[in-house]
């Protein structure tokens, strides 16, 4: 491992000669037109490669769960912004599975506001840029971090011992049972049902970092249908994606935003070798699965991610600066960004026909553009996705389409100041620096109320 740097690279010779320095390889391409381009998925087509990746504002209404004028303003920004797909975040699929109090859910009663979001987003979309946007809405449980009332009331898997210190649990606590999971694909399919009724083109399960179809796969020393065997481990997001996709049919599809690699040690995690102890990557499994997913139900692309955001987070978005009182990084940021394509590349071998959204680029800054042209053109995938980014600068799809350029000034900082505001909980998420006026004080709530408890 190289020594963690912040960001400081001027142009893309220097970010090359970086690479090199380090011993690590990225492609290149200056035909940033590339990244333009329509992208067939079946049925449905993409104006472009570029897709806005779930990040959670947290800011539902805390008694309904509806979305707010501020996730309005969010989807709208990112509509105009050019995104050919935008991938709504997570919309949990019962109340007990929040993360905080202001988590989205979609149900019933709050049916017609989550279609008029729909409906305003996809308009924002023509008004600006003629074309129509693909939208999709990731559903989720959040398991062991669950905080439905801003305290944690973990809903656990299995028992892993550095998450369960994290979550506050002990190897007494509860698992949830088979029986309870047995019902909770019920409670996925009723989203599923109500998002295609909501007007949204496909849906996904929340299968990454942690959470609780994530931890799912984990589950090796788990006892009953969902534990021990590959079988097992993978049942409920197998069985549950493909009774989505036969209830909804061919007019909306069920894609993934699969982990590739949950880094705790052997037997605990999942993509890691299968020695006791281990944490070393091994993508046997998650592709494999990848690839049945996909045979399944006929998915038309796949998102992926990889490592935990609250031990490893330089592992999916490499930053400049942590959140307060965490660690610098063990590493260089580069690594990250590298380890992070050298999986989607895998993935997209093993996926010939189905386009492959990347991520993990912001910490390149107004560099990213070369390196996402030469990341389609060598086939390491084949979509562009951009979270913080897409907070901070909404409009830097317009911005490369039309000049093949970012602007430096524009460009998120990876300051993971939105992920602070996360972690406090008491804000509403978005970027303090580019869009300080509603954000800075949002940030302010949090940091406050930390610091009057005497946290970091």
């Amino acid at each position: 491992m190289s020594e963690f740097e912040k960001f400081k690279l001027k142009d893309s010779s220097e970010l090359k000669a970086k690479l090199a320095e380090m011993g690590l390889e990225l492609p290149f391409s200056s035909n940033t037109a590339v990244l333009g381009e329509s992208v067939d998925l079946g049925r449905w087509s993409l104006p472009n490669r570029f897709v806005v990746q779930p990040m959670e504002g947290i800011d539902a209404d805390p008694v309904t769960s509806a979305p707010s004028d501020l996730t309005f303003r969010r989807y709208r920004r990112f509509a105009e912004g050019g995104a050919g797909l935008i991938w709504f975040e997570a919309a949990v699929v019962s109340k007990d599975g929040k993360s905080n109090p202001r988590q989205l859910m979609i149900t019933e009663e709050n049916l017609d506001i989550w279609k008029r979001l729909v409906d305003e987003t996809r308009q924002a979309a023509r008004d600006k840029w003629g074309h129509e946007v693909v939208l999709v809405l990731q559903l989720a449980h959040s398991g062991r971090w669950s905080k439905p009332e801003g305290k944690p009331v973990p809903v656990i898997i299995h028992h892993n011992p550095v998450l369960d210190k994290l979550a506050g649990v002990d190897a007494s606590y509860p698992l949830v049972s088979d029986s309870t999971l047995d019902a909770m694909k019920d409670d996925f399919a009723l989203s599923g049902r109500l998002a295609a009724r909501a007007g949204f083109d496909g849906v996904e399960m929340k299968a990454v970092h942690g959470y609780l179809t994530g931890e799912m796969l984990c589950a090796h020393t788990r006892e009953g249908r969902y534990g021990g065997s590959y079988e097992n481990r993978t049942r409920f997001v197998r069985e549950c994606s493909a009774g989505i996709a036969s209830e909804l049919g061919r007019e909306h599809f069920v894609t993934a935003r699969l982990t590739m690699h949950e880094p705790s040690i052997y037997p605990y995690g999942w993509g890691v070798q299968a020695v006791a102890g281990s944490r070393e990557l091994c993508l046997d499994e998650p592709l494999k699965f990848a690839r049945e997913l996909v045979d399944l139900t006929s998915m038309p692309l796949f998102n992926y991610s990889i490592g935990y955001p609250r031990t490893s987070p330089y592992m999916n978005r490499p930053f400049n600066n942590p959140i307060a009182g965490a660690a610098v990084p063990p590493e260089h940021p580069l690594e990250g960004i590298v380890r992070f394509q050298n999986v989607g590349r895998e993935l997209q071998k093993a996926l010939p026909e189905v386009p492959v959204v990347t991520a993990a680029l912001g910490w390149l800054k107004h560099l990213m553009p070369e390196v996402a042209a030469g990341l389609v053109e060598e086939d390491w995938c084949r979509l562009i996705g951009q979270g913080r980014g897409s907070f901070a600068y909404p409009d830097s799809v317009a911005d490369i389409i039309r000049t093949g350029n970012m602007d430096p000034k524009k460009c998120c900082l990876a300051c993971s100041l939105c992920s602070q505001i996360m972690k406090d909980v008491l804000g509403c998420n978005g970027c303090p620096v580019r869009d300080p006026d509603i954000y800075r004080k949002e940030l302010k709530k949090g940091r406050e109320a930390a610091r009057e408890k005497g946290l970091p």
